[in-house]
Order: C-alpha cells, then sequence, then structure tokens
C-alpha cells in the first residue's frame, strides 16, 4: 500500500472516529433543559408526526381525490375556453397602451410643476 493510500486512509478513519464522538456527545445535549435529552424529544416528535401522517393517509379517499382532481381539470379547461382570447389579449394591449400613454402625462405634469415653481 502506498504512503499516499495509507495516510488517506488513516485520515478518513481518524475523521469518521472524531464525527461519530462529537454525534454521541449530541445525543446527550439538552438545549431546553427540561430534562430530557434532545434526541429523545425529536424522536418523539417525529413519531407523533408519522403517526398522524399514516392515519392521514388512511383515512383518504382516493377514489374522491381522483374525481376532485378530474372535476378541478375539467373545470380550468371550461373556464379557458370561456374566456374570448382574442378580446381578452386586444384588451390587455389597451391596457397597456393607455398606462403607457397616462405615464407620458404624469411625466409631462411633473415636468410642468417643477418648471413653475423654478419660474
Amino acid at each position: 500500500m502506498s504512503i499516499k493510500r495509507t495516510l488517506t486512509a488513516v485520515a478518513v478513519d481518524s475523521a469518521r472516529d472524531y464525527l461519530l464522538e462529537r454525534i454521541e456527545k449530541l445525543k446527550e445535549l439538552d438545549l431546553d433543559k427540561d430534562g430530557q435529552r434532545d434526541v429523545d424529544q425529536v424522536a418523539a416528535l417525529l413519531n407523533q408526526l408519522a403517526v398522524k401522517v399514516t392515519a392521514a393517509v388512511e383515512s383518504t379517499d382516493f377514489q374522491k381525490l381522483a374525481t376532485g382532481l378530474e372535476q378541478v381539470i375539467t373545470g380550468a379547461g371550461m373556464i379557458g375556453a370561456s374566456v374570448d382570447r382574442q378580446k381578452l389579449t386586444a384588451a390587455g394591449e389597451e391596457l397597456h397602451s393607455g398606462l403607457r400613454q397616462l405615464g407620458k402625462l404624469l411625466k409631462l405634469g411633473i415636468q410642468e410643476v417643477k418648471r413653475q415653481e423654478k419660474g
């Protein structure tokens, strides 16, 4: 085995041992000082969450869910079909043009007020 490979193996082993030592210390933490290890509290919370999620999934009526989603998709299609896209596009272009013109007029008005204040 080459020196480089040996040094790499030693470094990896040392890093692993150091991390395992740190993880063991983390397991003993009680940051909120309530007498329970934080890792135990986190595990209990995750277990509670898993129980609730499992219950929610088990009580879900996937047939109704599928039917509802199908209705939503159909409804979205109906909404899209009910809109006259040409008229909507024309209205959007008119709104854009009108807002641009309004911006120009406001700019001219501001310039006029500034000119009058100087004069």
